[in-house]
C-alpha cells in the first residue's frame, strides 16, 4: 500500500515537529499547516486518511476550520482528532463533535495514544481504498463482458469473476468490521466505507445472478391476469400520474391462462419499468397485452415514448450495456430478461412503433410453460 496522507495543523511549529516525531515510524505521506486557511484549502486539493486540528489558532479557530474542511467535499467524511489545551472549554469541545470531531486530546497528550488511533484511522482509510480498488475490478471486468460476443463465454465469467471477487470482498469487509468494533462506534466515513462494500456486493450478486448461481423457479403458478395484477401493485408508486400508468389488454383465454408466476415477472417488470422510463417526459400510457396462438403466449409491452434508435436495438440486450449514463444503468436488467426468455425456448423481439416508441414482443411456448414449475420439475435454470 502506498504512504497514507495525513495533515497536521497547529500555528506552533514546536507542536508540529512533536506530532512530526509521532507520527515517524507510521507509513504516512505528512503534510503540515501552520493556518486554518493553509490547511483548509489543502484540504479542497487532497483527500486525507485523518486531520489533527489544533483548536486554539488566530484568525479562525480549529472549530470553524473544520466546518469550512467539511465543505470542500473531498474530506467530508475525514476523521478529525482535536488538540488543546484547555480541559475547561466545555463549549468548544461540544460544537466540535457537532461539527465531527472524533476526538479531543489534550496537550500535552500521551503520543502512544495518539500514534494508536492515528493506526486505526489509516487502516480504515486502507481499507476504503481496497474497497475502492475492488470496484473498479469490477468495473474493467464489466468492459471485457460487454465486448464478450458468446454468452456462454460471459456466464464463465462472470462466474469465475464473482468468485475471485467475492473472496476479496469477504477479507475487505471483515477486516472493517473489526475495525469497527475497535473503535466501539460506527462513524460516519465508517459508513462511507461500509455503503461502497455494499454497492461492490451488489455487483457481485448480479453476477453470480447472470451466471445461473442459486437460480431456481418457484413452483408456485398463477393466472396471467394476477401476474398483471401484481406488476401493476408492485410499481405503483411508478404509476401514480395519471397520465403514465399501465393498460393492460388480453383476449380472455390468456389472461386466465395458468403461468410460472416467478419466471413471468421476471420477464416482464423490467421491461415496463423501460418503458414507464422512455415516457418520463412525455407522460403516456405503457401498454401491457397478452394473447393465445395454438402454440404460444405472446405478450408486448409498448410504450410512446422516444424510441429505440438502431445502434442500442443491436446491444439492447448484452449484459451492462445501456443508452442511458452510466449511474442510471440497471445493468443485467434486459439481458438477465433475454436469459430468462431463452431458459423457456421462447423469442423476444423489439419492434419501433408509429409515430413514436417501441414494442418488446415476447413469445413463449405453451408446452413449455405447461412444465415449467409443475411438481418442482424442471426448476433450475443457468440463464
Amino acid at each position: 500500500m502506498n504512504e497514507v496522507p495525513i495533515l497536521i495543523v497547529d500555528d506552533t511549529p514546536e507542536n508540529l515537529l512533536v506530532l512530526k516525531l509521532t507520527f515517524k515510524v507510521l507509513n504516512i505521506e505528512l503534510h503540515q499547516c501552520l493556518s486554518a486557511m493553509e490547511a483548509i484549502d489543502l484540504c479542497s486539493k487532497i483527500e486525507f486518511a485523518f486531520i489533527v486540528l489544533d483548536v486554539h489558532m488566530p484568525k479562525i479557530n480549529g472549530i470553524e476550520a473544520a466546518k469550512k474542511i467539511r465543505q470542500t467535499g473531498k474530506n467530508t467524511h475525514t476523521p478529525i482528532l482535536f488538540l488543546t489545551a484547555d480541559v475547561y472549554a466545555t463549549d468548544l469541545i461540544d460544537e466540535g463533535y457537532e461539527c465531527g470531531a472524533v476526538d479531543f486530546l489534550f496537550k500535552p497528550f500521551n503520543t502512544k495514544q495518539l500514534r494508536a488511533k492515528a493506526n486505526t484511522f489509516i487502516d480504515l482509510y486502507e481499507q476504503r481504498i481496497e474497497a475502492i480498488e475492488a470496484k473498479k475490478v469490477i468495473e474493467e471486468q464489466i468492459q471485457i463482458l460487454v465486448n464478450s460476443e458468446k454468452q456462454q463465454t460471459v456466464m464463465k465469467l462472470s462466474a469465475g469473476l464473482s468468485h475471485n471477487l467475492n473472496n476479496r470482498l469477504t477479507v475487505v469487509k471483515g477486516n472493517v468490521d473489526y475495525l469497527s468494533t475497535e473503535l466501539g462506534y460506527e462513524p460516519s466515513w465508517v459508513v462511507d466505507v461500509k455503503d461502497s462494500l455494499d454497492e461492490c456486493v451488489k455487483i457481485v450478486e448480479a453476477l453470480q445472478g447472470y451466471a445461473g448461481y442459486g437460480f431456481k423457479l418457484e413452483t408456485e403458478r398463477g393466472s396471467l391476469r394476477s401476474v398483471f395484477e401484481n406488476i401493476q401493485r408492485l410499481l405503483g408508486s411508478s404509476t401514480t400520474n395519471e397520465n403514465n400508468s399501465i393498460i393492460f389488454e388480453s383476449d380472455d383465454d390468456s389472461a386466465l391462462l395458468e403461468v410460472p408466476s416467478t419466471l413471468i415477472l421476471d420477464i416482464l417488470v423490467p421491461m415496463v419499468i423501460n418503458a414507464l422510463q422512455a415516457v418520463i417526459a412525455d407522460p403516456t400510457p405503457v401498454l401491457l397485452r397478452s394473447s393465445l396462438t395454438q402454440q404460444e403466449l405472446i405478450i408486448e409491452v409498448s410504450d410512446l415514448g422516444e424510441g429505440i434508435d438502431e445502434e442500442t436495438r443491436d446491444h439492447i440486450f448484452e449484459p451492462f450495456y445501456s443508452s442511458r449514463d452510466l449511474h442510471e444503468s440497471m445493468g443485467l436488467g434486459l439481458s438477465r430478461v433475454k436469459g430468462l426468455i431463452d431458459y423457456a425456448d421462447g423469442t423476444i423481439e423489439v419492434k419501433a412503433n408509429e409515430p413514436k416508441g417501441a414494442s418488446f414482443v415476447v413469445s413463449l411456448p405453451l408446452d413449455k410453460l405447461e412444465n415449467l414449475g409443475r411438481d418442482g420439475s424442471g426448476v433450475s435454470a443457468t440463464g
